[in-house]
């Protein structure tokens, strides 16, 4: 869904999210915390969708705050990867309605999504 990079002054790192093994690859080089995705004088870390077709990725690198942690967009790329039953197009409106930026604001309104659609298949079978 998302490739990342990191470099921690010479040693770098790049996988892609979600990742089970998230703070196994932080760790292999000398990252042993949950850290923001800004960059700071010690850490470089550049994200972008692993596949230029995938609209969902696209929408959540150009959401993401500098001060969401990296273990909030991991669980957030977790809920987001492989939708099928949630187009782009719906979960792009849902963001862009109320202008939702960050990682739990946007997981919180993935959440309100799903259950407003789940609920609205329900309503259709009774």
């Amino acid at each position: 869904m998302i490739r990342f990079f990191i470099m921690n002054g010479k040693n770098s790192v790049k996988f892609d999210m979600p990742a089970d093994e998230l703070f196994d690859h932080l760790g292999s080089i000398g990252i042993n915390e949950d850290i923001p995705m800004c960059c700071s004088e010690k850490i470089y870390l550049d994200f972008y969708p692993t596949d230029d077709t995938d609209k969902i990725a696209d929408i959540v690198c150009k959401r993401i705050l500098e001060s969401d942690r990296i273990s909030e967009v991991n669980a957030l790329c977790q809920k987001l990867d492989g939708l099928w039953r949630i187009s782009a197009e719906e979960l792009e409106t849902a963001f862009a309605e109320n202008d939702i930026r960050g990682a739990a604001n946007m997981d919180k309104a993935y959440e309100n999504l799903r259950e407003e659609l789940f609920g609205q298949s329900n309503e259709l079978k009774m």
